[in-house]
């Protein structure tokens, strides 16, 4: 076997790196190449199906002849009985291909049947309904295929219609798609639109592949049909001409006349921080609350947490740290080889991870920056292992570029930063999944917060806690045979490692705790006003506690008499204090539910609690380059 295909499982036998929990067998591994040769990127694939011969149909109109290549298949592969028009009238077939559809597993190479050298699918014209050998696309395959089921109708159409009335053209696919977008917006919306509830409106601006600027926008409401649910919709992109607050506004205000909804029952906006949507004199939120005055705006909470992490890492060094791990992730997820190399390399270290891929290094998404962060720590061993290999069998840019890669990754300056990021992560990563989900309990989570910041203000001066984590930075150096020597501008400044590792890891502690602070500090004092209303909370609670409240939004409620309001509030605290303890509502959601069916005689508390729920927003973001993990 040559060095160019060398299996990646005897490489790592062979590799000289220590690892601790690799068993002894692994000198046992099988030799026996598992690469299958496609000549992509220079490096070998692995994969561990088998290739075998099938005939498939040219796709060119001048050629009728079948070839014999040699692919990737599965027999439960929909595509390869699609090229071939195999199962065309295997009923069978087709019905289990399509109600049990096969998901083909991460190193599945999906075989290359056509060459589609003329854009058929713009081919309107009617050879295709008699010619096999022509792929007509998705849309025309779908109504060919409803012909065929006995739609007599269709076929009358298909075999006598005018040449000018087809209806088969690309425009005619397009008006069909936006009215399927408009039949199922309107029964996500029926609800909302009937009912004329109060809503709140979450916008994101991004971009697509192509670089143009758009609004991603979303609805939050509460549905009370048949139990309590917080229903979180996304609408749609608005695309962007002018991207001003001017402009960013009144697109969303078109957006929302023509999905029917009514713009004066805003009763919250969640955007991200931006100066020009979060503007207080004439951003996005100044203007659509110049409209609607109880529109308040509530920077999202994930978001804060995000600017919180994004500002402690501005540190230089961290920001290092960053850039190259962005640059590996980058590196290895741009090509299908180095995926599968780093995969063989897991599973060849017996590493217990079910990470197989890494997620993108996301600028704004933090979720996926703080996964990847502690995904990267979990799995270094075997980023080296995998670029050691590819330094070797790769071509020389690519080999220059793997081992510029591993000399960053082994240095001391990464290895700290990689710890001390990785210890914070671990601590602030739940919260970020709990700010993203919809039905998430804000009150809970601020508390939960405030916990986290007195925790984070121990580990700044816990010597047992500092020692601990300086062991492990110890272990992990030793593990990986990095060298562990300041560089020369380093050590001017410290004299010893230690030294340099606390500085560091004390800094970035102390610089999130002062951002969580801030950032969330807003957030907090509404919490405060609204956790009054909460029954669990009810106790201590007095009128004068929530009447700025009541007061804020009368114009929603049935009445606007402070004396009927202290009679309800009363009245309704009277009832949950006859409650058990234990069995009070401790969220405003469980509240609603308890509430629902005697809402009648509470009218004023059950709207307060029900617009209460669209104060608190979190993100919806749209991302063109979300990544998800694959086991």
């Amino acid at each position: 076997m040559s060095k160019k295909h060398k299996d990646i499982s005897t490489y790592f036998v062979s590799n000289k790196r220590p690892r601790s929990d690799v068993s002894e067998n692994n000198s046992e591994i099988s030799t026996a190449p598992h690469f299958y040769n496609t000549n992509n990127n220079n490096s070998s694939e692995i994969i561990d199906n088998e290739a075998i011969s099938v005939t498939v149909s040219s796709l060119s109109a001048s050629q009728n002849h079948g070839i014999t290549i040699d692919i990737l298949t599965h027999e439960d592969d929909i595509g390869l009985y699609v090229s071939n028009n195999t199962a065309k009238n295997d009923f069978p077939l087709l019905n289990r291909l399509l109600t049990k559809p096969w998901i083909p597993p991460p190193n599945y190479i999906f075989p290359k049947t056509e060459e589609n050298e003329k854009k058929d699918q713009g081919n309107d014209k009617d050879e295709f309904l008699n010619d096999n050998n022509i792929n007509p696309g998705n849309f025309k395959s779908l109504v060919l295929f409803t012909a065929e089921a006995g739609d007599q109708a269709l076929q009358k159409h298909l075999n006598h219609h005018q040449k000018n009335a087809t209806y088969l053209s690309w425009q005619t696919q397009n008006e069909l798609i936006n009215i399927c977008a408009r039949l199922i917006k309107n029964k996500l919306l029926n609800e909302l639109i009937t009912t004329q509830k109060f809503y709140a409106i979450i916008a994101d601006e991004t971009s697509d592949l192509s670089g143009t600027e758009q609004l991603s926008i979303s609805i939050r409401f509460v549905s009370d049909e048949n139990d309590i649910l917080i229903k979180e919709i996304f609408l749609g992109f608005e695309a962007l001409s002018d991207t001003t607050a001017v402009g960013i506004a009144k697109a969303i205000a078109t957006f929302i006349q023509t999905s029917d909804l009514k713009i004066e029952k805003i009763r919250g906006q969640g955007y991200d921080g931006a100066n020009v949507v979060a503007g207080k004199l004439g951003g996005v939120q100044k203007l659509i609350k110049d409209i609607v005055p109880r529109a308040n705006y509530f920077h999202c909470s994930n978001h804060s947490l995000d600017l919180v992490l994004a500002e402690a890492c501005t540190l230089q060094l961290i920001k290092m740290f960053f850039g190259v791990i962005k640059s590996v992730i980058n590196f290895i997820n741009a090509s299908p080889n180095r995926k599968r190399i780093l995969a063989k390399a897991i599973e060849s270290t017996n590493n217990e991870t079910k990470r197989r891929h890494f997620v993108k290094l996301c600028e704004t998404r933090w979720v996926d920056k703080q996964t990847s962060i502690i995904v990267f720590k979990q799995v270094f061993f075997d980023v080296i292992i995998a670029l050691d290999y590819l330094a070797e069998n790769g071509d020389s840019e690519t080999s220059g570029l793997v081992r510029s890669y591993g000399k960053a990754l082994t240095d001391i300056d990464f290895v700290i930063p990689l710890i001390i990021v990785n210890r914070v992560f671990c601590i602030t990563k739940p919260y970020a999944e709990q700010f993203q989900k919809p039905t998430c309990d804000l009150l809970k989570c601020f508390q939960s917060i405030e916990q986290a910041l007195t925790y984070l203000a121990q580990l700044i001066y816990d010597d047992n806690e500092l020692n601990e984590l300086y062991n492990e930075l110890t272990k992990f150096v030793e593990l990986h045979e990095i060298d562990n020597c300041l560089s020369r501008t380093t050590s001017r400044r410290y004299e010893f490692v230690k030294n340099y590792f606390t500085d560091v890891y004390r800094t970035f502690i102390n610089t999130t705790i002062e951002e969580l602070g801030r950032r969330f500090n807003e957030h907090q004092k509404i919490a405060m006003h609204i956790s009054n209303l909460i029954p669990s909370y009810f106790v201590n609670t007095q009128f004068s506690n929530v009447l700025p409240l009541f007061h804020c939004y009368k114009d929603d409620l049935l009445s606007d008499d402070p004396n009927i309001h202290k009679a309800e509030f009363d009245r309704w605290k009277f009832s949950i204090l006859q409650m058990k303890e234990n069995e009070r509502p401790s969220t405003i959601i469980e509240a609603l539910k308890i509430m629902k069916p005697i809402k009648s005689f509470y009218p004023n508390i059950y709207i307060f609690y029900y617009k209460s729920m669209h104060l608190f927003l979190y993100r919806w973001q749209v991302q063109n380059d979300h990544f998800q993990f694959s086991n």
